[in-house]
């Protein structure tokens, strides 16, 4: 150690010896940081990078022993020898160049190994650089320090490699630059100590030989390329480092946005790789309401239901892009019903991959009420026609395999239109609800109620003993019997019940269904607020009522109905005053039929309206061509009141017909009072308000005539036809005649007799001063074609 240390400051112009490692450590900051740009390169750029970096380490390695070199002090003249200076300068470059290839390559020992061998080149070419001295001298080497320059090159080259490629950092290079400089000019050093120079006068000189002047001027010119090389590695560097801080910017930049994307998604992100969670976004954690430091480095079936980990730990094996539905566990414990679906992503430079998290618990809860909607009544919550038959078929199945048997109960609420009409809408629906209340009261909890459509419900009753049934049925006429309060009404609305049995009424549902409609039609037929079981004879009654009902619907639609008049005469001068219009229908196969059979089926079955619109417009249609003085009456049924808006379809037709409302007799039975005494008296002020006459029909035969006469003043009161026919023979009936014709006489209001059918009764009537007569006596009823003969023309 003394030796080489002796060397260098007894032997070396100090001055000199700190250029030489001056330069070395330039040279070695310069080529081990375009070593680490060759390594992060690719390619051309890559085979660019390793050029410049094996030029500056060599041309660094051979300007150090040369100015090292000229830093020697020697009595004896020194040369170098051209071509053997030229040669050192290869080896040093090209050795260098295969470390540095061998270094960058990759692999756990590629950096420490390509820094031996470049330390080896360095060797290499400090002996090659020894043998081109010319001196008339022999150069004798010590093999010990011969040993130790080639270890320190070697170790102390591998060392550098190693720290300056390993360690990313401004430390990292200048650690691994300390130690490359270090070998280089330790081996040099060291070799130079152990050299002996032995003056021999007669030693060989080459003929090229190169002064040292013009050696130095070589050292300059590799110098300078060292010096432009790191210059260039400096501006690219420069240029690298801004270009890395803005992209390091850019990517925070869009890092920045694409967590606030996510976290601004209503949609839950999750980023894993191989199932453990990389990160989440804001989203994700308040759906399983954790923070979200608790999903990072944890495995996502974590936070899967336990029945579905195994089937998710499948798909994570082996990802798709298809949709999963699957429940989460929230953080107190509910679960979180979610679609989720994946794709692959690139995160931190490695594949990974993202997964879409969606909350369906609305949308699912959304569907059940879809599909609850679509078997389910709205306005009840009971099951619909759908879904009661879906379930009878289920239960007729079982039935059949058991040899047990089923009822089917098709109920109507007796008085539900009154109540509607009424009270309203409103009332008739908390009237309904009310109704499938008390009937989930009274079915068994695993039989069905359902409601078929409105007022009318059907029961689907599982039993081993017809009574059952019949039992049911009582317990649910019973029950809708009873009073309900409504609009602080009391209200008693009743139902009537038809009962099939399975199997004798029937094997389908749509058949017993059928048949428990029939039975509940004969039991509302029969006083209502009672039950039925069914007959085959009813059946044939039901198709029959149903055939005549589609036919009256058919010929009102078609316009095959007629209206005929039958006249009115003044009882004193016999001078017609008006004509009845009373509706004709005569059907293409049964021929002329009654009104009292279809006017009835009309109210029961809803087309009493349109039935009484028909009659009262063609009335007035017809009207319009009479005398002016000559009136026309029309019947109204009590069903037509309880429509609100009666008054103005009347008067809404006679302005439509031109015919002026005094020529307009309404005639309404005491049974109009009866349904609604409240909304018919309001209905029959707007009319003769309005200037329509008003009639009370078949005056007598109710219960309550009389009070009607103190609430409303009627302009005309008719005689019905049962008294007058028996007015001859019963002295009762006469004296009832005379009591009305008195009564009316007092409250001045007219009185026609109706069912007047011979002389005598037209006299008797004439003699007790009634006002009008009508019947056969007087014209039959006639199409508005045929009454001329009854009135002079207009």
């Amino acid at each position: 150690m003394m030796r080489v240390y002796a060397c260098i400051t007894q032997q070396h112009d100090l001055w000199l010896v700190l250029l030489a490692g001056a330069v070395c450590g330039f040279g070695a900051w310069v080529s081990l940081n375009l070593a680490r740009r060759a390594a992060a390169a690719v390619g051309r750029a890559r085979r660019g990078w390793l050029a410049g970096a094996a030029t500056a380490t060599g041309g660094g390695v051979w300007a150090t022993h040369f100015i090292a070199m000229l830093a020697f002090r020697t009595s004896l003249p020194m040369g170098y020898d051209i071509g053997l200076t030229v040669l050192s300068s290869l080896i040093a470059i090209g050795g260098a160049a295969v470390g540095i290839r061998h270094a960058i390559g990759g692999g756990r020992l590629a950096a420490p190994l390509g820094g031996a061998i470049a330390g080896a080149a360095a060797t290499a070419m400090h002996f090659t650089g020894m043998a081109a001295l010319q001196v008339p001298a022999n150069l004798q080497y010590d093999p010990a320090y011969v040993a130790v320059s080639l270890g320190l090159g070697v170790l102390l080259a591998g060392a550098g490699f190693t720290a300056a490629l390993r360690i990313g950092s401004l430390k990292g290079l200048a650690a691994g630059a300390t130690l490359l400089t270090l070998g280089i000019c330790g081996l040099h050093f060291t070799g130079m100590g152990g050299v002996t120079l032995i003056p021999d006068p007669l030693h060989d000189l080459s003929d090229q030989i190169m002064e040292p002047g013009l050696l130095a001027v070589a050292i300059a010119a590799t110098a300078t390329v060292v010096m432009a090389l790191g210059l260039a590695g400096a501006i690219v560097d420069q240029r690298l480092a801004a270009r890395t801080a803005h992209e390091a910017a850019r990517l925070r930049a869009s890092e920045e946005r694409f967590r606030q994307l996510a976290d601004a998604t209503t949609e839950g992100i999750v980023i894993h790789r191989d199932g453990v969670v990389l990160d989440v976004n804001r989203a994700m954690a308040e759906l399983l309401g954790k923070p979200q430091a608790d999903f990072i480095g944890r495995s996502m079936l974590r936070f899967v239901v336990q029945n579905r980990r195994s089937d998710i730990e499948r798909k994570l094996a082996h990802p798709t892009s298809e949709r999963v539905e699957l429940d989460l566990l929230h953080d107190d414990g509910t679960l979180v019903m979610v679609e989720a679906h994946g794709q692959d992503i690139t995160h931190e430079g490695r594949p990974a991959r993202v997964v879409a998290v969606r909350d369906i618990r609305e949308r699912k809860r959304a569907e059940e009420r879809i599909r609850h909607m679509a078997n389910h009544d709205l306005l009840t919550g009971l099951p619909n026609r759908s879904l009661f038959l879906d379930r009878l078929n289920g239960a007729l199945t079982s039935a059949g395999r058991a040899r047990t048997g089923v009822a089917v109960l098709y109920l109507d609420l007796d008085r539900f239109k009154a109540v509607n009409d009424l009270l309203g809408h409103p009332a008739g629906d908390r009237l309904l609800q009310e109704a499938a209340r008390r009937m989930l009261e009274a079915v068994p909890s695993h039989d069905t109620v359902a409601r078929l459509s409105g007022d009318e419900f059907a029961v689907l009753h599982r039993i081993a003993q017809p009574g059952e049934a019949l039992a049911l049925a009582d317990r649910l006429v019973k029950a809708l019997g009873a009073p309900a309060e409504l609009d602080g009404q009391r209200m008693v609305v009743g139902a009537s019940v038809g009962i099939a049995l399975f199997p004798q009424d029937g094997s389908g549902a749509e058949a017993l269904l059928q048949h428990a409609d029939t039975a509940l039609y004969r039991a509302k037929s029969e006083g209502r607020g009672t039950f039925r079981f069914f007959e085959a004879a009813m059946d044939e009654r039901l198709q029959a009522r149903r055939g005549l009902e589609r036919d009256l619907r058919q010929a009102l639609a078609d316009g095959a109905l007629s209206v005929h008049y039958q006249p009115l005469e003044d009882c004193r001068t016999h001078r017609v005053l008006g004509f009845e219009a009373l509706v004709r229908w005569n059907h293409p196969e049964r021929g002329m039929i009654p009104p009292s059979e279809f006017v009835p089926l009309a109210e029961e079955s809803g087309l009493v309206m349109q039935l009484g619109e028909f009659v009262l417009r063609t009335a007035c249609r017809d009207a319009r061509s009479w005398p002016d003085p000559v009136k026309v009456a029309v019947n109204l049924s009590p069903v037509q009141f309880r429509h609100s808006d009666l008054p103005a379809t009347i008067l809404g037709i006679l302005e439509e017909e031109g015919m002026a409302p005094h020529r307009l007799e309404i005639e309404v039975t005491e049974g109009v009072m009866i349904d609604d005494t409240e909304r018919a008296l309001a209905a029959l002020t707007a009319l003769k308000t309005a200037g329509v006459r008003i009639a009370l029909d078949d005056f007598g035969t109710g219960y309550s005539s009389l009070s009607y006469l103190q609430k409303f003043t009627f302009d005309k009161l008719k005689i019905d036809r049962s008294f007058v026919q028996l007015m001859a023979e019963n002295r009762e009936s006469l004296s009832i005649i005379r009591t009305i014709l008195a009564l009316a006489k007092s409250l001045d209001i007219a009185v026609t007799a109706e069912g007047v059918e011979t002389e005598e009764q037209r006299t008797l009537l004439k003699n007790e001063s009634c006002n009008q007569l009508q019947g056969y006596l007087i014209g039959r009823p006639v199409p508005a074609s045929e009454l001329a003969r009854f009135y002079e023309p207009a």
